[in-house]
């Protein structure tokens, strides 16, 4: 069976935590952050970053859209910190899937897969256990499990 080997470009990842101010290396930090609440304008950085629009981030992240807007201009709770974290951790190992192309990476997330029972990443995102299962498929994609 042949390893999985990403090509190594030379070039820098455009990452989605140093984009939005996050910092996925001090897990402890960042639970702290999640517990304060993250700022509104992290959402708005996450919707430039990944070129998606406000509604997608609400439906991927399953944050209400009238608390969605009233919380983008101050600060978001725990609950939905933790929710748009979430959808930052899926769609950076998605990127990182796809050696850094962003656009496959959003395409990907939007496509039925069989191993999901047919549905697409990006509606599965809303809940706990439907990132599991879309960081688990991407795992097994990566050690070159298709299923």
């Amino acid at each position: 069976m042949k390893t999985y080997t990403p090509p190594m470009s030379g070039k820098e990842v455009d990452s989605i935590w140093k984009n939005v101010g996050l910092s996925v290396s001090d897990g402890a930090l960042l639970v702290s952050k999640i517990d304060e609440g993250l700022e509104g304008a992290v959402a708005t950085r996450i919707v430039k970053w990944a070129a998606i629009s406000q509604a997608e981030l609400r439906r991927m992240t399953g944050i209400p859209s009238t608390t969605f807007s009233r919380n983008i201009k101050t600060r978001f709770s725990p609950d939905q910190s933790e929710r748009l974290v979430r959808f930052i951790r899926v769609m950076d190992k998605a990127v990182e899937l796809f050696d850094g192309d962003k656009l496959a990476a959003q395409k990907w997330l939007n496509e039925p897969s069989r191993a999901l029972a047919w549905k697409t990443p990006a509606d599965l995102l809303a809940s706990e256990a439907g990132a599991y299962e879309v960081m688990k498929l991407i795992t097994r994609i990566e050690h070159g499990i298709y299923s």
